[in-house]
């Protein structure tokens, strides 16, 4: 069964989600709902970090239920909207 959750998500516009949420009791992640492992490249230096997604969690799962106006989004959640520049990226 889902376990659904509301969250706030800003990209593209702001908006209220119905999002899925990893089991509490789950006892391969222990209710993460991922977890990491460490890797090193050939050398044997640290080569960084996978996200494992556990079975009980499905983080695309999640449905748009309500856009937020901008001013709103600004006063409770803080959003700021993104900043564009004139000047190129080089």
């Amino acid at each position: 069964m889902a376990r659904m959750r509301l969250r706030f998500n800003p990209w593209p516009h702001p908006a209220i989600e119905l999002t899925d949420a990893p089991n509490p009791k789950c006892p391969d992640c222990d209710g993460e709902g991922e977890w990491t492992e460490d890797f090193a490249d050939a050398d044997g230096e640290y080569g960084g970090s996978e996200y494992w997604h556990c079975m009980c969690w499905d983080p695309g799962r999640a449905r748009r239920l309500l856009p937020i106006p901008r001013w709103i989004a600004h006063r409770l959640f803080g959003w700021t909207p993104p900043i564009y520049s004139t000047e190129p990226p080089f």
